[in-house]
């Protein structure tokens, strides 16, 4: 019986594709089709397949499109490359002897590229190793590939390390690391006690040319940057915000402006989030223009975000929405919020 696993092992390992006809090796065996074969012979064939599954060598799978004399196994199997490495081959030796489940089928057919490979592969394995869960993608990017744009921007890198993870069938997220995020708040007063969240860069630089070197209950100004701002709430500890400060809310008068506006208010509900009410009033003298891209939105909520604004701002803004209508936060430029912030002696509720 061992020689004839042995038959079936050298021919699976020597095989140059990943599948295979199960017929294929039936025939490596009896020299004939299956309807030459004698029922004990085919039971032998079957249990000769099961042994090679049960073993890690192939992998069966059964169906009812399989084939019938065979108990509905599918004809076509898997082979399970990784099982025939040569451990006293050094690339099956430093392809197994790590603790992620890097897949080594890709080097074992290309033996080349692997030893062009081999220092990233190894400096990869130590790294995975003694992850400590505190790098960054760059960070890993430079201590394992030697540039830091390998993985996250491999078409601008010297070496391309998502190829490589690719080749052992790894993903980024297979091993921790440190989410990053932009420089997103300014700071402008110590002592103020509210934060402008603005969407737009333009009149976020120019709100913080507005502000500086004022006196004003404005603590600092985030850049919101769309929809990025649900993701830097969650890095606001970094600047020592908390649920003590008011964060006034201030972006473009159309649909996707106020949806923004919804998912934040209620995915940081622990904060204390609303629109800037002078803002968006003063915003509304401007003319209104038609949204080229329209969109569905669901408007049972506005009324609730729309909370703390001026009545009349309310109904104004609510039949810009309906009518897919738009004001962008640009319409009010740097000269006109000088004016007001002058009037408003540079502080906001």
């Amino acid at each position: 019986m061992k020689k004839t696993y042995d038959m079936y092992i050298n021919l699976l390992k020597n095989y140059n594709k990943r599948t295979i006809d199960i017929y294929e090796l039936m025939y490596e065996k009896y020299k004939s089709s299956i309807e030459q074969l004698t029922h004990n012979e085919i039971d032998d064939f079957i249990q000769n397949l099961w042994w090679l599954h049960d073993n890690s060598f192939i992998i069966l799978k059964k169906s009812m499109k399989g084939e019938k004399k065979l108990n509905l196994i599918n004809r076509k199997v898997n082979i399970n490359k990784g099982k025939f490495i040569d451990l006293s081959d050094d690339v099956g030796l430093d392809l197994l002897s790590n603790h992620m489940k890097m897949n080594p089928s890709y080097y074992l057919k290309n033996l080349g590229q692997y030893y062009i490979d081999r220092p990233h592969i190894d400096r990869l394995k130590m790294f995975l190793h003694r992850n400590s869960g505190e790098l960054t993608l760059n960070e890993i990017s430079y201590l394992v590939f030697n540039d830091e744009k390998a993985l996250l921007q491999p078409e601008n890198a010297s070496v391309n390390g998502k190829r490589i993870l690719n080749n052992l069938q790894l993903e980024i997220d297979d091993f921790q690391y440190v989410d990053t995020i932009s420089p997103f708040y300014y700071p402008i007063c110590s002592n103020g006690d509210t934060v402008l969240v603005i969407e737009n860069k333009d009149t976020c630089f120019s709100l913080l040319r507005v502000l500086a070197g004022r006196q004003s209950n404005i603590k600092g100004i985030i850049f919101g940057e769309g929809r990025a701002v649900n993701k830097i709430f969650k890095f606001l500890y970094l600047y020592n915000l908390d649920t003590n400060v008011l964060f006034l809310y201030y972006g473009d008068i159309d649909q996707e402006g106020f949806d923004i506006a919804r998912s934040l208010i209620e995915k940081h509900s622990q904060y204390n989030i609303k629109l800037s009410k002078f803002l968006y009033h003063s915003l509304l003298r401007y003319e209104r223009r038609s949204l080229l891209k329209k969109r569905t939105i669901d408007t049972s909520k506005s009324e609730y975000i729309l909370r703390n604004l001026f009545d009349e701002d309310k109904i104004a803004i609510n039949e810009i929405l309906a009518c897919s209508g738009c004001i962008p936060q640009e319409a009010l430029n740097y000269d006109d919020m000088k004016d007001i912030m002058n009037e408003l002696q540079y502080r906001l509720f």
